[in-house]
């Protein structure tokens, strides 16, 4: 029985260890917007015990700069949306992802029964 694998299985093969590759990137990239978010919600959280005439310092590099409450929460607010709005967005492209990765599964599954049956003939 000859154990050849056709240049497509070998292809499809490469293929997919290359979108595994992707997958594990995107959920690196999930988890870090989503502690991210975390970190944003905790301090909007922080800021609710804050009354409004008392100090609030941003860190900014190494230093600290006083702003006003309303502007950080205005601030965070607007940096919880962005990364909404980017965990959507790679959500999307890994539920896309996930779906060529099933094809390319399944695709290899057939190729390989097929040259099974070829090679038993």
């Amino acid at each position: 029985m000859d154990e050849k694998i056709s240049p497509e299985v070998q292809r499809l093969a490469a293929q997919l260890q290359q979108q595994q590759q992707q997958l594990r990137n995107i959920s690196l990239q999930k988890q870090s917007f989503s502690y991210q978010k975390v970190e944003i919600e905790n301090a909007l959280e922080e800021l609710k015990n804050v009354k409004d005439d008392e100090e609030v310092f941003k860190v900014v590099g190494p230093i600290l700069i006083k702003k006003s409450k309303e502007e950080i929460e205005k601030e965070l607010r607007n940096a919880l949306d962005r990364i909404d709005g980017s965990l959507k967005m790679i959500e999307m492209g890994e539920e896309k992802l996930k779906e060529s990765v099933l094809k390319n599964q399944e695709k290899v599954e057939k190729l390989l029964r097929g040259e099974n049956t070829e090679d038993k003939k």
